[in-house]
């Protein structure tokens, strides 16, 4: 809890917070219970007479549940404002641009920072400010650095859902079965690859999982400094010692035998490698509590923070997406109210409770109970936003190409990623 208590003093503004409630012609407050919590008192302004809308997001069964539980609460407060969830759980972003060209978009959805690049500067998006102000919400109610993302022009068009970062997450009976310790939050790129060898050479389980994805590469490529463009997004960083280094390090665990992927050992992804007992380590986020606890309940596993490089720095990844309002949508006032309870204290506190992700407010980050769920959060003390301007989702994947490239054997560490920063360097310059 230290840690937790550390993240909020280093990365965010803290506040105090209120939400509101809605139907009413003029703003008041009220004492309301949320599902067994305390009074809380909320601003309420008025939203259209027999509004109906049209929520969608991606997500499995499990995220789908939350957000099913989330309307329930919201329609508790908002009786008259009918909330249709029409999930969308594959090819998200594809299928909502084309149903934004067609007109048929859902009034409320997911943003992440492709449909921010799409929608947040073509005036796509409702720019939420206005809405916040009549609800006394303000930005500093989030973690600030997670709304970034989301802002255009000064303008705020998504208010952030949760957030996660990554955590070295493993398997105790493989270090058993080796005669090996433990990993802990002291551990460095060396001491992963010694035990990942020892795992390797003792037992039949792989050493450590890793696919070519930007986002496991960025813990090792920002420990000691590195990032994928500069601060101001006009120029990559992608041929610089320090991700050569850190590249290299990496292809070092995979010629040695001690790094797969998931394809290597017949899994569809690293978590499920760990879940199926296949791996002893990977690089995970706070979704595998959830996914532990309903694929694999019988499978003990544990997390740390992920390793520190050997010069002794560590960082780490933050993901963050956003809930936006369709500027098109005929009822405004009614999507800005369910965003902004969705994303309000009182609902996230219930969403923390489930162990799906992490509240985006701040004072609440001690709602984190599970131990592997605050050992893995506490990347958050030494994270990097995962965004970089615009083109994020180019860039991204041109990092992740380079390292396609070099687990291929098709490139070298510094000739695939000196190529990567040319193409990252063209995108940015809009070529």
């Amino acid at each position: 809890m230290k840690k937790v208590a550390t993240l909020i003093m280093v990365l965010m503004v803290v506040s105090a917070g209120v939400i509101f409630s809605a139907g009413e012609e003029e703003a008041v407050s009220a004492e309301l219970t949320m599902a067994g919590a305390e009074p809380t008192s909320y601003t309420k302004f008025a939203v259209e007479v027999g509004a109906e809308i049209v929520f969608s997001g991606w997500g499995d069964a499990t995220e789908q549940q939350i957000y099913i539980d989330g309307i329930e609460r919201f329609s508790k407060i908002y009786p008259g404002v009918t909330v249709d969830y029409q999930p969308i759980p594959a090819d998200f972003q594809t299928k909502l641009k084309a149903m934004m060209a067609g007109g048929t978009a859902p009034d409320v959805f997911y943003v992440d920072d492709q449909l921010m690049t799409a929608f947040g500067s073509t005036g796509q998006l409702l720019a939420l400010d206005s809405y916040m102000e009549e609800a006394s919400v303000t930005r500093e109610d989030f973690i600030v650095s997670l709304l970034a993302i989301f802002t255009h022009d000064e303008n705020t068009y998504g208010l952030p859902k949760d957030w996660g970062t990554l955590g070295l997450v493993y398997l105790p009976e493989a270090f058993e079965a080796a005669g090996i310790a433990e990993p802990t939050d002291d551990w460095t790129w060396d001491d992963l690859y010694n035990a990942a060898k020892t795992i390797t050479e003792k037992t039949d389980y792989a050493g450590f999982g890793q696919n070519a994805d930007w986002a496991r590469f960025a813990p090792w490529a920002f420990s000691d400094g590195g990032s994928y463009t500069n601060a101001d997004f006009t120029k990559a960083t992608l041929d610089t010692p320090v991700i050569n280094k850190a590249a290299d390090f990496i292809m070092k665990m995979k010629n040695d035998g001690l790094l797969v992927t998931s394809a290597d050992v017949g899994a569809g992804w690293c978590g499920e490698a760990i879940g199926k007992e296949l791996i002893a380590m990977t690089y995970e986020g706070g979704w595998m509590v959830n996914y532990m606890r309903n694929e694999f309940p019988d499978v003990n596993w544990k997390a740390v923070q992920v390793a520190k490089s050997n010069a002794g720095n560590r960082s780490n990844v933050i993901f963050t997406n956003a809930i936006g309002v369709n500027a098109g949508t005929a009822y405004p006032k009614a999507a800005a109210a369910f965003t902004l309870f969705i994303t309000s204290r009182e609902n996230q506190a219930e969403v923390a409770k489930t162990g799906f992700a992490y509240p985006a407010h701040p004072d609440q980050l001690d709602l984190i109970i599970d131990p592997n769920d605050r050992a893995i959060s506490a990347g958050g003390l030494v994270g990097k936003v995962a965004y970089w301007g615009p083109n994020t989702g180019k860039i991204n994947d041109q990092v992740s190409k380079a390292l396609e490239r070099t687990y291929l054997g098709a490139m070298g560490t510094e000739d695939s990623f000196a190529e990567a920063d040319k193409k990252v360097n063209a995108i940015l310059a809009g070529e």
